[in-house]
């Protein structure tokens, strides 16, 4: 991600942010809807590791017999198939780094995907927190159009958060 920041020091996300992105699937079925949560791990079927998100693709065959049983919305689980089939991301990286005015493009999360491609990130205000040359905190952002307009009251200047771009590095690492 990458952005100007005006009035504003440092932008921050929340160790609790839910990432929201947009998927396209091995069967090139999308999904622009997707919601992971790093608080939130489930066991892949078949001893397989852990995954923040377990998702049954588009058109991807029936209902599992254990979906109604499911606490989670997010974990659709695929019915008859293999567990290395069922698309699933996982959070690899640790915590959120901090962006400083100025910075240029900053990698904010590092995902192992399998059985589906991230495409985009979609920012939402949602956890972002800001803070000001003077070391004040400011929690209520809320972005109109993609872009944050805010005052800073003790500096008496006007701060904001304009330009945010976001884009998703497919890293063929092992």
């Amino acid at each position: 991600m990458k952005c100007e920041l005006e009035g504003l020091a440092k932008l921050n996300l929340k160790e609790t942010t839910r990432l929201n992105v947009k998927a396209r699937f091995s069967n090139g079925e999308t999904h622009d809807n997707l919601w992971i949560d790093r608080k939130e791990e489930v066991d892949v079927p078949g001893g397989k590791g852990t995954a923040n998100l377990l998702v049954k693709p588009p058109g991807g065959g029936k209902k599992p017999a254990s979906y109604d049983d499911m606490k989670k919305p997010q974990e659709i689980l695929l019915s008859n198939r293999l567990t290395d089939d069922i698309p699933r991301i996982k959070i690899e990286s640790k915590g959120y780094p901090e962006y400083k005015a100025g910075d240029g493009w900053k990698t904010f999360a590092v995902l192992d995907c399998r059985g589906l491609e991230v495409t985009h990130w979609i920012v939402h205000h949602d956890g972002f927190t800001a803070e000001t040359p003077g070391g004040e905190t400011v929690d209520d952002i809320e972005f109109e159009d993609g872009e944050y307009y805010g005052y800073d009251e003790k500096a008496e200047s006007e701060t904001s958060i304009k330009s945010i771009e976001t884009r998703v590095v497919l890293s063929k690492g092992g």
